[in-house]
C-alpha cells in the first residue's frame, strides 16, 4: 500500500504522455465539430450549426482538450445569433440602465434534480427579497421543482420554459432575448455546453448586463463573449477566468457558494442513540455521491483510512451517499467493520451525529463541507497536488483558513488523529469553520459579495465579444497543470454515437433524420420505441409530456 500511495503522495503523473495523448485526441475531436459547425454556419444552417457547436462544447467540457474556452467558438456563437437577430432588441437598452437592479433572471439550462446548483438558485432567490426574481430554462425535460417554484412565485417572477418553443435553438434563443427585455440583469446558471444564451445575448449592448455565475469553475464553459461579470466561487477559479477563459480583470469578481445554516434538531448524542451509536465514539463523515470516491492507483478512500482506525479504536468513517463499494470490504474487515458506505438518503441525521467531517476524494465536496461547518463540525481535506493544480481542492471563502488540510496522506492522517483524541480540539475547530462559514456563505454576510457584484455589472460599460475572442482568449491547448491533471481526475470520452443520440432532437428535420440514421446504424438505440421517439423535435417532445 505505502508504495501504491506515495506515487499519489508525490503529486506525480506517471501516465502523462497517455494522458496528453487522450487530450490531444480530445483536441481533435473539438476542432472537428467546430469545423462541422462552421460549414452548416456557412451553408446558413443556423439551427444545425449551434447543435453542433453544442457538441463540440459538451466535449471540451467533459472530455478535457487543454482549454477552458474557445475564441473561435464564441465567436461563431456571435455570428449565429447575429444572424438570427429579430426586433427583440432594443438599441441602447443596456446602457441606458437603472438606478437600481429591481427585476433579476435567473437562467438555468436544466433544474429537474435539487442538486447543489439548483439548492443555490433557489436560495439566492430567497436571500435576496428586496427584488422581483423571474427564471428561464434552456433545456428544463419535465416541470421545475416545486421549491424552485414557490421560490419565484414568493419573488413575484414567473418561470419560462424557452425549449417549448418551435424553430430548435434558434427558437429557444428569441424566447430568451423576450424575457430578457422585461428585466434589468440577466444571471446565468447554464452548463457548460449550454449554447443558448450566446446565441440570444450575442449583441450585449441591446440586452440587461450579464452576470455569470461561475459554479463549473474547473471545466470549459460557454460564455466568456457575453459576459459583463463572471461570479467565481475561489480564488483559483478567478485565477483562471483571467488567465485561461479571456476575461478582463475587472470583470471577474468573488462571489461564494451561498449556504443556508441548518437548524439542529437532536443534540450529538441524542443523534448518535438513534442510529445505534455509543455516546463515547468518534463518528468520522464524509457525505458525498459515489462518483467522488474514485480509487487512484489502486487506493481506495478506504484504505488510506486504514492506519488511523486501527491505532484509533474507539472512532468510525461513515460515507453517506457513497453506495455499494466491495473494493472497500477489505480495508473495512481490518478494521471490524467500522468503514461503512451507505446509499444515499438524507444526510441531517448523520451531520447531526458527527464529530469529524472528512472530505470526499479524489473529488472534492464543497457544499457537502460547508454544511458539516454549519453544525460546528471540524473538517479535514486532502489536496496532493501540485500548487498549479489548486483548482482540483479547496480554497472556497469561509472553507479556506479554518479547514484542516494534509498534502499528503500521512500528514491528512496526523490532522485527524488530534481532533479523535481531544473533545476540545474538535469544538475549538468546529467552532472556527462555523463561523467562517456563517460569515461568508450565509445571509446576509454573502449579500456583501453579490451586492458588490451587482454594483460592479452597473458601474462596467457592456462588454465587447470581438474584444473578448479578439485579443484576451487563446485557443492553444496547454498539456501541462492544470490540465491533465483535470483530465486525470474528470475527464471521460463517451462514444460519440451516444452522445450524438443524446441531442437528436434538438437538430432540424434534414440533419436529425441523417444523425439518427447514423446512431441507428451504430446500434444506438435499446429498441424501437426508443428510436422512434428520437424522431421528433424536442419542442414538441415537451408540450406533449407537459400535458
Amino acid at each position: 500500500m505505502s508504495d501504491i500511495s506515495s506515487t499519489i503522495q508525490t503529486g506525480l503523473l506517471e501516465n502523462l504522455p497517455e494522458l496528453r495523448a487522450t487530450m490531444e485526441e480530445n483536441h481533435r475531436q473539438f476542432e472537428a465539430l467546430n469545423a462541422q459547425a462552421e460549414g452548416l454556419f456557412a451553408k446558413g444552417n443556423l439551427n444545425a450549426s449551434a447543435v453542433y457547436a453544442l457538441l463540440a462544447a459538451w466535449i471540451a467540457a467533459h472530455s478535457h482538450c487543454g482549454l477552458f474556452a474557445s475564441a473561435r467558438l464564441e465567436r461563431l456563437l456571435t455570428s449565429i445569433g447575429r444572424k438570427a437577430q429579430g426586433d427583440e432588441g432594443s438599441p441602447g437598452r443596456n446602457a441606458d440602465r437603472p438606478e437600481r437592479f429591481e427585476r433579476v433572471l435567473h437562467v438555468a439550462s436544466d433544474v429537474r434534480n435539487l442538486g447543489g446548483l439548483a439548492n443555490m438558485l433557489r436560495r439566492w432567490i430567497e436571500s435576496d427579497p428586496s427584488r422581483t426574481h423571474s427564471l428561464a430554462i434552456t433545456h428544463q425535460s419535465g416541470l421545475v421543482l416545486e421549491g424552485l417554484t414557490e421560490a419565484v412565485a414568493n419573488a413575484g417572477g414567473e418561470i419560462i420554459y424557452v425549449n417549448r418553443e418551435a424553430d430548435g435553438i434558434i427558437g429557444s434563443a428569441r424566447a430568451l432575448r423576450r424575457a430578457a427585455l422585461k428585466n434589468d440583469v440577466i444571471v446565468l446558471h447554464t452548463a457548460n455546453s449550454d449554447v443558448i444564451p450566446n446565441i440570444a445575448f450575442a449583441q450585449p449592448d441591446l440586452f440587461p448586463p450579464v452576470f455569470f455565475l461561475n459554479h463549473s469553475d474547473h471545466m470549459f464553459w460557454l460564455g466568456s463573449a457575453i459576459s459583463h461579470i463572471v461570479g467565481s466561487m475561489r480564488q483559483a477559479a478567478l485565477d483562471i477566468a483571467t488567465q485561461r477563459r479571456g476575461i478582463a480583470p475587472e470583470r471577474s469578481i468573488l462571489v461564494p457558494i451561498l449556504a443556508t445554516p441548518p437548524s439542529r434538531s437532536q443534540e450529538r448524542a441524542k443523534a448518535k442513540e438513534k442510529l445505534g451509536l455509543a455516546a463515547d465514539e468518534i463518528l468520522m463523515i464524509s457525505v458525498a455521491r459515489a462518483q467522488k470516491f474514485r480509487t487512484l492507483e489502486g487506493l481506495t478512500y478506504a484504505d488510506v483510512h486504514v492506519p488511523l482506525l486501527q491505532d484509533r479504536p474507539n472512532a468510525r468513517l461513515v460515507v453517506v451517499g457513497g453506495g455499494a463499494r466491495p473494493d472497500w470490504d477489505a480495508a473495512s474487515a481490518q478494521v471490524g467493520g467500522r468503514i461503512q458506505s451507505l446509499e444515499p438518503q438524507d444526510p441531517k441525521p448523520w451531520f447531526e451525529a458527527a464529530d469529524i467531517y472528512v472530505d470526499s476524494f479524489p473529488f472534492c465536496s464543497a457544499t457537502s463541507m460547508m454544511e458539516a461547518a454549519s453544525y460546528s463540525i471540524p473538517c479535514v481535506s486532502r489536496f496532493l497536488w501540485p500548487d498549479a493544480a489548486r483548482i482540483s481542492g479547496m480554497d472556497h471563502p469561509g472553507l479556506a483558513g479554518p479547514l484542516l488540510e494534509g498534502r499528503t496522506n500521512a500528514e491528512y492522517l496526523g490532522l485527524i488523529r488530534p481532533l479523535i483524541d481531544a473533545a476540545d480540539k474538535r469544538a475549538q475547530s468546529g467552532t472556527a469553520i462555523m463561523q467562517s462559514v456563517i460569515a461568508s456563505n450565509a445571509t446576509p454576510g454573502w449579500n456583501r459579495y453579490m451586492e458588490a457584484a451587482m454594483a460592479a455589472v452597473m458601474s462596467l460599460p457592456p462588454v465587447e465579444p470581438g474584444h473578448v475572442y479578439g485579443s484576451l482568449l487563446s485557443d492553444v491547448p496547454n498539456m501541462g497543470e492544470p490540465d491533465v491533471r483535470l483530465q486525470s481526475l474528470y475527464g471521460f470520452s463517451p462514444p460519440f454515437t451516444d452522445l450524438l443520440r443524446g441531442h437528436l432532437t434538438l437538430l432540424p428535420l434534414g440533419q436529425r433524420l441523417r444523425a439518427w440514421r447514423r446512431v441507428y446504424r451504430a446500434g444506438g438505440f435499446k429498441n424501437a420505441g426508443i428510436a422512434f421517439k428520437h424522431l421528433a423535435p424536442e419542442w414538441a417532445i415537451r408540450r406533449i409530456k407537459d400535458r
